[in-house]
């Protein structure tokens, strides 16, 4: 990681800062591109091995999956929190516990919204107005695939407890056998067997499945204090009920981000099954763009806690500005490379003319923009970095998802058109930006005087 040099001058911006952040985030960036086009594959395997219908039940479970999934992946962020200012404090000793502490937290609350999702899939499906023709297989598919969250917990905390000593190289291989493995499994159940939305489910169960497998080896087999050891002594619950209250504000806001996207697809189900398999075509390939929006966010949490630790709070304005400008140009330039090229791609995923334009709607006023989801994430994750945890969680909560909702049930009720619905992931995000910064400047400050007072 970055540390200062005493005989340079004071810059925002400077080789090694780029160096050190870039060495952080490519196997991030390459993990994600990996999952994503493993996602690609997977979804070009049903979308011409089954049926478009096929495609649209897919796409129609997505978003209550997530809903639960990234609400483990938000979870997880607060053992990468905690771990990483321990680091940055070197307090050695009580690693250990909290590396143990982790792994239970992801066995209990995986376990739970498996058994939840099992059991409820159908009557959450049916709230979503998911289209009749496509009901029963989107509720077979998602009780299927809510049999890998335990899995899927594991792999996140893992990769959190990774992350925060700054390797990020184990999880992306990990994650490239898990995914090809899933790839292969889905061309031979879907392609060569037929066994249609049952095999695609199945598929990514066993995939997952892999990765928690491979992330818990490399933990038993770490050396040095993040070695996890099976020893009931270990879990010290001051320390789970630290790395929660760090967690279920990510963990919150990341679900009630999927709420509010939930209640979008339900709108979305409303013009009907083919521009629902529009949007999950069209969302197939939006997430090429997340490469860059979730891997320099992950750098500023991971670098901002570790300097907060060692309290050198100078140094978290120079990781913060990096990172902005990397995640935004790149999310930007790659936005704007599937825009132009859209109809291109989504003529992969689906063979129908009308199809392929009711999907441009989504790349316009979504997929471009996401560069702004990036440049939000960045900003509340270094807020979060520096010690504040609540505040920008609720910030977001109000002007993303609450705005969502108040958008969809206002505007979007008097202008029933697919432009107005997706205008409000843009307008939804440059609010949250702006305040956030907001907070972030006074937060700066703050520390900053702090820091000066001690001297």
């Amino acid at each position: 990681m970055y540390m200062k040099d005493p005989e340079k001058k004071e810059a925002l911006f400077d080789k090694a800062l780029y160096k050190d952040i870039l060495s952080f985030a490519w196997p991030i960036m390459l993990a994600n591109l990996l999952q994503i086009s493993f996602n690609f594959a997977d979804t070009l395997v049903v979308g011409n091995y089954v049926s478009e219908k096929g495609l649209a039940a897919v796409g129609s479970a997505a978003p209550l999956i997530v809903f639960f999934t990234w609400g483990l992946n938000g979870l997880s962020l607060g053992a990468d929190v905690l771990i990483s200012r321990m680091i940055g404090a070197k307090e050695h000793g009580t690693i250990p516990k909290a590396v143990c502490s982790a792994i239970a937290i992801a066995l209990c609350f995986g376990s739970l919204i498996g058994v939840f999702g099992f059991l409820f899939s159908r009557q959450l499906l049916v709230l979503l107005s998911t289209p009749a023709d496509i009901l029963a297989d989107a509720s077979l598919y998602t009780r299927i695939y809510f049999l890998a969250c335990l899995p899927i917990a594991v792999y996140h905390f893992g990769s959190s407890i990774l992350r925060a000593s700054g390797n990020t190289k184990d999880p992306t291989r990990f994650l490239a056998v898990s995914g090809a493995s899933n790839v292969i499994l889905n061309f031979l159940s879907v392609a060569l067997l037929k066994r249609g939305i049952i095999g695609a489910a199945v598929s990514s169960v066993i995939a997952q499945c892999i990765s928690a497998f491979l992330i818990l080896r490399k933990l038993f087999r770490e050396e040095g204090y993040l070695r996890l050891k099976a020893d009931k002594d270990l879990l010290d619950f001051s320390l789970i009920g630290r790395m929660l209250r760090y967690g279920i504000p990510s963990a919150l806001q990341n679900q009630l981000f999927s709420f509010s996207n939930i209640i979008i697809q339900s709108s979305i189900n409303s013009f009907g099954s083919d521009f629902v398999a529009a949007n999950t075509a069209a969302n197939a390939i939006e997430e090429y763009v997340y490469v860059f929006v979730d891997a320099f966010p992950l750098a500023s949490l991971s670098f901002n806690s570790r300097l907060y630790g060692a309290k050198d709070y100078k140094q978290i304005a120079r990781i913060t500005c990096t990172t902005f400008l990397i995640c935004g140009i790149g999310a930007f330039g790659i936005g704007t490379f599937i825009l132009l090229n859209g109809r291109l791609f989504l003529s992969f995923l689906v063979q129908e003319p009308g199809i392929i334009e009711l999907g441009m709607y989504r790349l316009f006023f979504v997929t471009f923009f996401l560069f702004m989801n990036g440049l939000l994430d960045v900003i509340v994750n270094s807020i979060r970095g520096m010690g504040l945890v609540t505040l920008p969680t609720i910030v977001t909560l109000v002007c993303v998802c609450g705005f969502r909702l108040f958008y969809i049930y206002t505007v979007f009720s008097a202008h029933h058109t697919p432009s107005v619905l997706y205008g409000c992931f843009p307008l939804s995000w440059t609010l949250a930006f702006v305040i956030q910064l907001g907070i972030w400047i006074l937060r700066y400050r703050k520390i900053s005087r702090e820091e000066a007072e001690t001297f």
